[in-house]
């Protein structure tokens, strides 16, 4: 657990020092901005969109950045020297992207209610947003060690959204028929909108909240075991 922390803590350091997380904070201020221009409802029903974006997309950016920055100063191959396994590295991997899907989910909620007065079940959108963050971790790793470079590293970040996230904005925004979401319910991207949705309005759909949790639960665990955790294991060997 010691070394755990420790780890945790490097992450954090490199995430200010690569100035990703000032880039993260940078990008809740926009959306905070944003607000002020629109009304009450208009900033309650485009919230859960901004807040997905920075979970589905601005995560896995920043956390592909990091991935090749921390490959070109040699920083994992140092890492590896310590009393430390794979998965604790990979731990704190994910727990400091995490850490940026939470920080635009609070800044976001902040910005909401001393802008508008709204207010929701924070602890209920904390715990989405968790679960959503956890799975798209697990994806952001999958496609930094896919790709050679941060170029490359954008394409398949792009065609991800594209193939995944895109359809739930389309929903969202009407263009999808409501018939068709149970079939939306197998991208990570809608998944998550549905559970951050339901957090930001308070309105239920029990199936769909449950069929939506237990999914991205599912889906980190098989990542991290099956392609996060051997896939970073080979790239390592590699060098």
């Amino acid at each position: 657990m010691k070394n755990l922390s420790k780890l945790i803590a490097g992450e954090m350091k490199r995430l200010i020092r690569y100035k990703i997380l000032p880039v993260s904070l940078v990008t809740a201020v926009l959306w905070t901005i944003l607000f002020l221009f629109l009304s009450e409802s208009e900033a309650r029903e485009i919230a859960p969109l901004l807040i997905l974006i920075d979970v589905a997309a601005m995560s896995i950016l920043l956390l592909g950045a990091s991935h090749h920055l921390e490959k070109q100063e040699g920083t994992i191959r140092s890492m590896l020297v310590m009393p430390v396994s794979y998965g604790q590295i990979l731990a704190a991997k994910a727990v400091s992207s995490l850490v940026l899907a939470v920080e635009s989910a609070v800044v976001t909620s902040a910005a909401l209610f001393f802008i508008h007065g709204v207010t929701f079940n924070y602890a209920v959108l904390l715990l989405f947003v968790a679960i959503a963050g956890a799975a798209h971790a697990a994806i952001g790793v999958v496609l930094s060690l896919k790709s050679k470079d941060f170029t490359s590293m954008l394409g398949l970040l792009l065609g991800y959204m594209f193939v995944f996230t895109l359809p739930s904005f389309l929903f969202n925004f009407g263009v999808i028929e409501e018939k068709y979401e149970w079939f939306l319910m197998i991208s990570p991207s809608h998944s998550a909108s549905r559970l951050i949705i339901s957090a930001v309005t308070g309105e239920y759909n029990a199936a769909l909240t449950a069929a939506g949790c237990l999914y991205l639960v599912v889906l980190t665990f098989l990542l991290f075991k099956y392609a996060v955790f051997p896939m970073f294991k080979n790239d390592m060997a590699r060098g």
